[in-house]
């Protein structure tokens, strides 16, 4: 009978280079279906966190999710994602998975959240807690809610027109996920969202 012959070194480093240049082709494709994987499950977390806000907002006569709100405990304020609580079914629909610093704003009751809220309708009356009503939105399909946030100790959000767009993260490739107050969910490159039509709500009339 005659022995098996084993591989030669030749075929050996053969066998290894293939593999290499499998890996080379492949690890690409790999890494932007992860990062389609996330940008669209991000997509999914805002769509259901604009769901929560229409749900408090059929409950608060109409009016939108404070950005804070006084707690009731001494220089203790409330975040708009610990007031939604009862709305959402996991926590888990505060994170997106793209992102690596998850906000907790400091000196608040908070959770974890990569999201921040627009404080042009949401934080209209300065510290006190004060939002919009939906009816005082001219275009909820165009105005922005909720979006992707850099990382902060203290940010529950932004007013995007007035802080600027430097807080908005553009971590889904050059762009960030938005949803808007009716519920729908898109791309952007943050400086879209300004021109040619600014869709932060900024100039909504205000009435406390």
């Amino acid at each position: 009978m005659q022995s098996a012959r084993g591989f030669t070194l030749v075929e050996t480093l053969v066998v290894v280079a293939i593999i290499l240049i499998l890996a080379a082709v492949l690890l690409p494709v790999y890494e932007t279906a992860t990062k389609s994987a996330e940008r669209a499950t991000c997509m999914t977390n805002l769509r259901s966190l604009a769901g929560a806000v229409m749900l408090y907002v059929q409950d608060n006569d109409g009016r939108l999710v404070p950005a804070r709100s006084p707690s009731g405990l001494r220089n203790t304020d409330l975040c708009w994602d610990v007031i939604l609580e009862p709305y959402y079914r996991s926590g888990m629909l505060l994170l997106c998975p793209a992102d690596q610093m998850p906000n907790t704003a400091s000196g608040m009751v908070c959770r974890s959240h990569s999201y921040g809220i627009n404080h042009d309708l949401t934080l209209v009356g300065g510290y006190s807690g004060a939002s919009l009503l939906m009816d005082q939105v001219d275009c909820p399909a165009q105005t922005i809610l909720l979006f992707d946030l850099r990382g902060s100790v203290r940010s529950t959000g932004l007013g995007l027109k007035a802080n600027g767009l430097g807080r908005v993260d553009a971590r889904h490739g050059i762009g960030a996920n938005f949803v808007y107050l009716a519920g729908n969910v898109k791309w952007n490159r943050p400086p879209e969202t300004l021109q040619p039509r600014d869709l932060t709500g900024a100039d909504n009339h205000w009435e406390p």
